[in-house]
């Protein structure tokens, strides 16, 4: 019988103490296809979250939502970069 108590009291300290990993978080992926109108001197502004993306960005012309403007226009419309980055300098 104290083989049975030990065996549910490892089962149970087993379960209690036992550490689970979270998932790992993912990004979301972008639009395979990068939509049309790409020009080197435009940002892709994506319209769902007010932020624009540079030439080089992986989100570029990716977004569902978006369209492509000069920067000094994207910033007039109230968008800003990702972290406040700036991709031209428009001076």
């Amino acid at each position: 019988m104290k083989w049975h108590t030990a065996l549910v009291t490892l089962i149970l300290a087993t379960t209690l103490f036992a550490q689970t990993t979270p998932a790992p978080r993912t990004p979301p992926k972008p639009a395979a296809q990068q939509a049309a109108g790409a020009a080197p001197n435009k940002v892709w502004v994506n319209t769902a979250t007010n932020v624009y993306h540079c030439p080089n960005d992986r989100y570029y012309g990716k977004t569902k939502e978006g369209a492509y403007m000069t920067e000094p226009e994207a910033k007039k419309a109230g968008a800003h970069g990702p972290r406040g980055q700036v991709c031209f300098n428009n001076k």
